[in-house]
């Protein structure tokens, strides 16, 4: 009977093993999606909670930051040095990259319809010159934000100072010749 006992045990213990990759398997897709948001955040120092967030365009030191959640655009931008000649505060944006973003794939992660990232537009020079930082954007884990150049800036270097210096130059020299002609 002991002998019936532990065959049955056996037989349930293999049976057990051999289904629960299977189960495994099926459940993976529903549990990806929860780790990789739960991934965006690191745990810090004193249980502070983290996230990194990735800064582009026109700052001191562009690159990928790993800051305190609830961070706001204003405070990242600092924390990349501040913005550099040139930026156009009045035009950031910030490219929602966490908990809705989609899966690496472009597609969303529940169901596999291609979607847009969202993409929030903030100006930050109005923001700052109004006082009225309120509406300036909290960021979350996986966000890009993105300070652009600004037009004035691009005129300038495209009309740099050796431009400027060769067209009063021309100008110059089609004056000269224009008065030797009429001589």
């Amino acid at each position: 009977m002991r002998e019936k006992m532990n065959r049955k045990l056996c037989a349930i213990v293999v049976l057990m093993l051999t289904l629960s990759p299977t189960s495994v398997a099926f459940g993976q897709q529903a549990d990806a999606t929860i780790v990789t948001s739960a991934a965006q955040y690191h745990l810090g120092d004193k249980d502070q909670i983290l996230m990194t967030v990735n800064v582009w365009g026109y700052v001191q030191k562009p690159g990928q930051y790993v800051v305190p959640r609830n961070t706001d655009l204003i405070s990242l931008i600092s924390f990349a040095g501040g913005p550099i000649d040139g930026a156009d505060l009045a035009k950031v944006s910030i490219i929602r990259g966490g908990e809705q973003s989609l899966a690496y794939n472009g597609h969303d992660a529940t169901n596999g319809r291609s979607q847009k990232v969202p993409i929030i537009e903030a100006n930050v020079k109005e923001s700052l010159k109004t006082g009225e930082i309120w509406n300036i954007p909290i960021l979350q884990a996986g966000d890009t934000v993105l300070i652009p150049q600004s037009r004035g800036h691009k005129i300038k270097g495209f009309f740099g100072l050796n431009s400027m210096f060769s067209v009063i130059a021309a100008f110059a020299s089609v004056v000269v010749i224009m008065d030797r002609l009429a001589n």
